[in-house]
């Protein structure tokens, strides 16, 4: 079943764009440009995800975060805003985003890669990966690892199969690692590895195995990566 979103934002190329971008993921999107029209979207479907823009969020007669939480209780919040350090915005939302329960906040402007990426940590659970990033900050509420994830920077190489020319192939790729913990690791490679593929590591990851949970090209040359161990 394809996760729902629902984006709500004024400026309506956001909403373009964001609502084709989390489609083009996979996504269920549906938009919503005024208060009125987010109430009436909640109504109307139970969402995973909500993207809501700061000024809605903070709108007075209707106090749209009190909506979704009273509404839609499981629905995670990703709050967006311009530079929410200078933002006026952000300190007259910043103790409600906090006792609602936002789970990120993203600051404008953003790159769709950046923004789906956020939205897939929250989907599988791998939040917090991006943190150091600057697009994105889950300082409001974020729930605790249960096995937290230490910087880790180092070349490794790691193996799997492929198929080339009808024939299968085990591969060696070499990649630097990006974090780790007893559950997962991060990676940063030129291979574009895809969700639910197989991986084997070297003896520097004590000969592990593990399964790619998210993947996205952070550009043209280099993909991020977080793996799930078997």
């Amino acid at each position: 079943m394809k996760k729902q979103i629902l984006v709500a934002d004024e400026d309506q190329l956001i909403l373009y764009a964001l609502s084709k971008a989390l489609k083009d993921d996979g996504c269920e999107v549906k938009t919503a440009a005024t208060v009125p029209d987010a109430i009436e979207r909640l109504s109307q479907c139970s969402y995973d995800i909500i993207l809501l823009d700061v000024q809605l969020a903070d709108s007075k007669d209707q106090g749209l975060l009190k909506v979704v939480r009273d509404t839609c209780p499981e629905t995670k919040i990703i709050l967006m805003t311009t530079s929410y350090h200078e933002s006026p915005e952000f300190s007259q939302v910043n103790f409600t985003a906090i006792t609602n329960g936002s789970c990120h906040f993203i600051s404008k402007p953003f790159d769709l890669c950046e923004v789906t990426a956020v939205v897939h940590q929250v989907l599988t659970g791998e939040e917090g990966f991006f943190a150091d990033q600057g697009f994105a900050s889950s300082g409001f509420e974020r729930k605790p690892r249960e096995a937290p994830r230490e910087p880790l920077l180092e070349n490794i190489s790691f193996q799997l199969s492929a198929i080339f020319q009808g024939i299968s192939t085990r591969l060696s790729v070499e990649a630097q690692t990006v974090d780790i913990s007893d559950s997962g690791i991060g990676l940063l490679t030129a291979y574009p590895l895809k969700e639910a593929q197989v991986i084997g590591f070297d003896e520097k990851i004590k000969n592990r195995s593990g399964v790619v949970a998210w993947s996205i090209m952070v550009d043209a040359e280099n993909c991020r990566v977080g793996v799930k161990f078997a």
